[in-house]
């Protein structure tokens, strides 16, 4: 009986020293900045990324991100459609690109930036070429600035 008691009472300790390092985990992954936008698959460390409701053209896809504190840092695919003859019927074409978002008020980052590594996305949905660099900024749950 007495071994049975000892048992219960490690295990009784065990779980309240573990729920408490279950909740600390919660709290720490619920106060992680998060990157607000139309179609993200998740607002912490997306795989994708798309700052506006659209068809999806200018969407960050494949994003693999390195990290993601003050300052995060990845590496993707712009999504873009060739246009010819026009938008709805030419395909898809995918352009690798770098992207940062910095500046966390409230919680979320307020700052993005792309940098084409190779190409630089071109086409009439956008009215030309793109430069290789770009930012725009998050300011009352909109995002603000060259969007495609």
């Amino acid at each position: 009986m007495n071994t049975i008691r000892k048992l219960a009472a490690t295990i009784t300790t065990a779980l309240l020293l573990g729920g408490g390092g279950i909740a600390t985990t919660a709290a720490s992954a619920s106060s992680a900045p998060r990157l607000r936008g139309a179609n993200e698959s998740s607002t912490v460390r997306p795989t994708r990324f798309n700052p506006i409701i659209n068809d999806g053209a200018g969407t960050v896809i494949k994003l693999r991100w390195s990290d993601w504190a003050g300052a995060a840092h990845a590496k993707g695919e712009f999504y873009t459609h060739k246009c010819k003859p026009n938008c709805a019927q030419g395909g898809v074409k995918l352009w690798p690109v770098k992207v940062e978002a910095w500046r966390i008020r409230g919680g979320n980052y307020t700052r993005f930036q792309y940098h084409f590594r190779r190409g630089i996305p071109h086409g009439q949905w956008f009215h030309g070429k793109l430069p290789r660099t770009w930012t725009i900024r998050y300011r009352n749950g909109q995002w603000r600035g060259k969007l495609v």
